[in-house]
């Protein structure tokens, strides 16, 4: 038996279902907002990276409780010459509702008169992709996730992932200009929604960059995928996702690549995960590969990956 629970439901529900119906499957981990809430999924990159947290996660400040230290982080970046562009979000909103970009500090504080928010670092150097009816644009990248199991970590990826772009070529002004520095354009009226194939992208990406294989750049973001979920579950709940037994749980992990060097200095294409969602809308997965929901049925409630498309990465 599989019951489908809201979020709100779950935690009290788990332990009378563990007593009364223990051979009752759930679609969902109690605490899982630890990745799926935006302040919570900084403090777990912090478990990797220290305070400025995972390399593959923009820093982020919590606007209601960090905001001494953001305003301490951004003056010292203003007094080194950083750059200092910042997009404010709201900690459990998406579709790019209620954000916000601008190297304003006055700007970024008056934020917190609105809804809960948290402030992420710009990617200043993304990773642009040429469209050749447009020219070199922004765009990111959706990879489904299931997790199976949380002790022991079982995690897979989905093969085919999806992809977003912006309408409009990129460069560092005119924030007000949403199809120049978003890309979701889904529920955008009267915006052109870009659709690419990932068999499409792939070799397309390759020929603009020569140099980094899509083979290397996803073995990258797998090991982000990994470090992500390893840190959430490191700890006991309430802070690490819980460790029921009965759980499963289907994500979608948005991210973007921007530029950065390695220790030796050479150029690299680093992972930048920009949030996670649970139970995430999948109309394009089922128009396009009509066998998606069996494949996440099989791999999460039948442990049967046989000629399933997906990657055990945990």
């Amino acid at each position: 038996h599989l019951t489908l629970l809201s979020p709100f439901l779950l935690t009290s529900c788990c332990r009378k279902l563990s007593e009364e119906r223990p051979h009752v499957l759930l679609n969902q981990f109690p605490c899982e907002t630890m990745v799926t809430v935006k302040d919570c999924l900084a403090s777990v990159a912090r478990r990797v990276g220290g305070t400025e947290g995972a390399k593959w996660l923009p820093r982020t400040f919590n606007l209601k409780t960090e905001l001494p230290q953001f305003i301490s982080h951004y003056q010292q970046n203003q007094e080194r010459g950083q750059d200092n562009h910042w997009i404010c979000k709201p900690w459990n909103l998406a579709r790019g509702l209620d954000t916000h970009i601008t190297n304003n500090l006055n700007y970024v504080i008056r934020q917190r008169e609105s809804t809960p928010k948290v402030v992420c670092k710009y990617l200043e150097k993304p990773v642009l992709f040429e469209r050749q009816e447009v020219g070199p644009v922004k765009f990111d990248i959706r990879y489904i996730v299931l997790l199976r199991s949380v002790q022991p970590l079982q995690l897979y990826a989905y093969n085919v992932f999806w992809l977003r772009f912006s309408n409009r070529p990129f460069s560092l002004d005119h924030f007000d200009d949403y199809q120049k520095h978003f890309t979701v354009m889904n529920y955008t009226e009267g915006a052109q929604l870009k659709q690419v194939h990932y068999d499409d992208f792939i070799p397309q990406f390759e020929k603009q960059y020569p140099e980094y294989p899509w083979k290397d750049v996803q073995e990258g973001l797998f090991q982000s995928f990994a470090e992500l979920f390893q840190a959430a579950c490191s700890r006991p709940a309430p802070y690490g996702i819980c460790a029921y037994p009965a759980s499963r749980a289907v994500y979608a992990i948005d991210l973007m690549l921007k530029w950065d060097a390695n220790a030796e200095g050479e150029r690299i294409m680093q992972p930048q995960i920009l949030e996670v969602n649970f139970s995430p809308d999948c109309a394009r997965a089922c128009k396009y590969h009509p066998s998606f929901y069996d494949d996440v049925f099989r791999t999460l409630f039948l442990d049967d990956t046989q000629g399933c498309p997906v990657t055990r990465i945990v």
